[in-house]
Order: structure tokens, then sequence, then C-alpha cells
């Protein structure tokens, strides 16, 4: 489930309350073709780089390789930058998950810690010695810190979920419809 969007008949189309809000308003208006294909690649790639849900097939990725990725697959504009009003989609998205979820902000700092972790045994190297000559990393230091990553990664599987189930489960059923977390809550 995506939050801006909805899927129907294999057209991707925003929530209607989607575009209610700002910036996503503007982003949707300014497209003034008939197809909105620009629109939706541009509201597309603000999800995708601001979802933490699992339906979001880009949100495995590193902070510094998503944004290439979903450029990558989603946009078919050539040289395509996100601008001003992109950005302020992306911080906006982030700042209505935060506000759904106690968690997204855990989550994302355990996921940034990971990611760093992650780093680390990529440029770590063994023969590294301390100013005294003694090599900086003990074998077992390095073993232990393997072994805690399946633990590390469990934790942020959970923590995924909770987000999950934390940011959506402000959407109601209302008549066999979905209602956007975005909708007014007196009008459902």
């Amino acid at each position: 489930m995506s939050l801006l969007f909805k899927v129907e008949k294999k057209n991707v189309i925003p929530h209607t309350e989607t575009l209610l809000i700002e910036p996503f308003k503007t982003i949707w208006n300014r497209d003034e073709s008939e197809t909105k294909e620009f629109a939706t690649e541009e509201l597309s790639y603000i999800e995708f780089m601001s979802s933490v849900m699992k339906s979001n097939p880009f949100s495995g990725y590193s902070e510094d390789m998503r944004e290439e990725k979903i450029i990558q697959e989603v946009i078919t504009q050539d040289y395509w930058k996100p601008d001003e009003l992109v950005r302020q989609g992306i911080t906006k998205l982030q700042e209505l998950q935060r506000d759904c979820s106690p968690t997204y902000n855990y989550f994302i700092s355990a996921k940034a810690a990971a990611e760093k972790m992650q780093d680390f045994f990529n440029t770590f190297d063994m023969n590294d010695l301390n100013p005294k000559g003694f090599p900086l990393y003990k074998p077992r230091e390095i073993t232990s810190a393997l072994n805690d990553t399946s633990k590390v990664l469990q934790n942020l599987d959970e923590l995924r979920t909770k987000v999950d189930n934390e940011v959506f489960e402000t959407t109601k059923n209302k008549g066999q419809k979905i209602v956007s977390p975005f909708a007014n809550p007196s009008t459902i």
C-alpha cells in the first residue's frame, strides 16, 4: 500500500487527499499534460524516497544509493533532478509518517546506524595497528559484531513492521473503500 497513491485498473493515481495537501497539489497542477506523467513520476519519486513501508521497493537501499536507483527506474525525463517542491514533498511525507508512527524516528535512526555498521564491515582492515603497534581489531570483536548482525537485522525488520502498522492504523475502511491516512478524520 502507498501513502500517496492508489492503484486503479493497473493505473497509479494519487489519492484525492494527496492533491489537497501542499506541495503535492502544486506538483500535480504544474504538469499541464493530459496524462500527468511527469507529476506522477515526481510523486512516485517522493513516495519512494520517503516511505519506509515494506511495499516500497526502494526502502532497502541505503540513503546514498536510493536516489540514483529511483531516478534510473522511475523518472523518464533526461537530466532530471529534484527541485525545491519535490524536496518539500519528501519532507512533508516524512513528517506525515513521523506523526502517524511513534516508532518511525527510532526506525530511521536504527537503519542509519545499521548502514554505518555495514560500511565499517566493508572498509575495516584486520591489519590496522594502534599507535603501539598492536592490532587495532581483535578477531573476537569482529566475529562478535558479525554474530550480532542477524539480531540487528531482525530488530530492524520488527521496527519496520511496527511502523507499517502504526502508519496504516489510521487507515480505515468505509463502505468497502480504503480511506487514506491523509483523510480528514471528521469526514470519515
